[in-house]
């Protein structure tokens, strides 16, 4: 079975690789996953697969989803590196648009996790 971080997964890629997931739950594993700002699509999300961290790049949207869930909210740029690079992932699945997720990426790299774009 693989674990999968998936890094803006309320995106089109991101709920389109959790519908593979949903279809295949003996071969994946959701471990963590990210959004911008998205927290009530992410909470729906957290319910569904279980996972046990996510990233909130916007600050405020991660303090408010803390108050909300019982699992690990990292935010900023430093809580989507954060979900890039757990332990427990075997492949970070990088959905996010623009720039930002170079350094999740390179720092996914560096940790060994397998990349898919």
């Amino acid at each position: 079975m693989k674990s999968l971080s998936i890094l803006g997964s309320t995106g089109s890629i991101g709920t389109q690789t959790l519908d593979i997931v949903k279809d295949n739950p003996d071969e994946f594993k959701i471990v963590g996953l990210t959004t911008n700002k998205n927290i009530e699509l992410l909470k729906k999300q957290i319910d569904e697969f279980k996972v046990e961290a996510v990233g909130v790049m916007d600050n405020e949207k991660a303090d408010e989803l803390k108050k909300d869930v019982d699992i690990n909210v990292y935010s900023g740029i430093d809580g989507i590196i954060k979900i890039a690079t757990l332990n427990e992932t075997d492949t970070v699945v990088n959905s996010l648009v623009g720039s930002v997720g170079v350094k999740p990426t390179i720092e996914a790299i560096k940790n060994k996790k397998n990349i898919a774009l």
